[in-house]
């Protein structure tokens, strides 16, 4: 049997001419990676941003439906029409996400047609700056009670 010593399992750096030309190689590797990773990071982020504000949206409008169909005795349909509007508004405005300035939703004057109240809302995502923005929209209906 041979006895071994600790140290001859030891791995050394080759020290040939081939390894001082190799320097540089993981700095310019880095670099022609890197622009590829953060476009990749920023675009993950961009769009679970816009992700997000379409689910917002989406509770918004049915947050501002449910305040218009409640019953309360002796409404109008415009006043119908005026408390949904505001509230699918105003759960927009505390909401909303934007990476720039701030994001205003357009909500129309609701619809009322064959007892059903209509509310949508849209807003002009722009997102990061290197990535070109898109229109979100949301649309809930419900039966008047």
């Amino acid at each position: 049997m041979t006895a071994m010593r600790a140290d001859d399992f030891t791995l050394q750096a080759p020290t040939t001419e081939h390894t001082s030309l190799q320097k540089g190689s993981v700095l310019v590797e880095f670099a022609l990676i890197l622009p590829v990773f953060l476009l990749l990071l920023f675009g993950v982020i961009s769009f679970s941003v816009a992700l997000y504000n379409k689910t917002v949206l989406t509770m918004a409008t049915r947050e501002g439906a449910r305040a218009g169909v409640k019953f309360v005795a002796g409404r109008t349909d415009a006043i119908i029409l005026s408390s949904a509007r505001a509230a699918t508004l105003q759960a927009c405005q505390n909401n909303l996400l934007s990476f720039g300035p701030d994001m205003t939703p357009d909500v129309p004057t609701p619809t009322i047609l064959n007892n059903i109240l209509t509310v949508t809302a849209t807003v002009n995502y722009t997102g990061l700056y290197i990535f070109p923005g898109f229109l979100i929209s949301a649309q809930t209906s419900m039966r008047l009670e």
